[in-house]
C-alpha cells in the first residue's frame, strides 16, 4: 500500500526490525567511513526519533519515514561526521511505502549519527538528555518529539525523552 503517512501503529515487532536494519547499517557503513570508523566501538545507542517516535507514542501522528539517530561517545580528535545519513528499506510491512519513495519496498529508514559529550562513568540516558539540552541545531530540532531506545537491549522500546523533559528511571 502507497500513502505519504501511514496512520498504522508500530509495534514492539516493528522496533525490533527497526533496531536490526539501523545496526546493519552502522556497522556496514560507519565501519567503513573514514572519520566515523573511529567511531564504531562507540556507539551510546540508537533511538526513534521525530514524527515516528512520537507516532509510536499517540498513534496519532502516522508515519511518513522511520528516522533514526545513532549517539556516539565523544573523545576522539575529529567528531562524527554532522553530515553522515544513510538509508536503508524497513522492507514490505503494515507501514506501507510512501509513494515519492522511489526502490524502496517499505518505509525509508534515515540513520544520522552525532557524537555527544558522554564520561564512560556517565549515564547513557543523561548524557543524551544533556545533549538535547545543549541547543545545538540538531538538539533544538530533536526535543520537539519523542526519543525512543531501540539498541542496545536495555534501551528498547523506552521512552528516553519527551517534549517535557528527560525520563530516567
Amino acid at each position: 500500500m502507497d500513502t505519504e503517512r501511514s496512520f498504522e501503529r508500530l509495534t514492539e515487532d516493528d522496533l525490533a526490525h527497526l533496531s536490526e536494519v539501523a545496526q546493519d547499517v552502522v556497522k556496514s557503513k560507519v565501519s567503513r567511513a573514514p572519520v566515523a570508523g573511529r567511531y564504531v566501538d562507540r556507539l551510546i545507542m540508537l533511538a526513534l526519533c521525530q514524527g515516528a517516535a512520537q507516532h509510536y507514542v499517540d498513534g496519532r501522528n502516522g508515519v511518513k519515514d522511520l528516522d533514526v539517530w545513532a549517539f556516539f561517545r565523544s573523545g576522539l580528535k575529529k567528531p562524527f561526521p554532522y553530515r553522515a545519513h544513510w538509508r536503508a528499506d524497513f522492507g514490505p510491512s503494515h507501514l506501507g511505502r510512501h509513494p515519492d519513495d522511489r526502490g524502496y519496498n517499505g518505509r525509508r529508514v534515515d540513520i544520522l549519527g552525532r557524537s555527544i559529550l558522554a564520561e564512560r562513568k556517565t549515564d547513557d540516558e543523561g548524557a543524551i538528555c544533556a545533549w538535547l539540552h545543549s541547543g545545538s541545531k540538531s538538539a533544538k530540532y530533536l526535543v520537539k518529539r519523542p526519543v525512543i531506545g531501540l539498541f542496545p537491549k536495555k534501551y528498547f522500546g523506552k521512552l528516553v525523552w519527551s517534549p517535557s523533559g528527560c525520563n530516567q528511571a
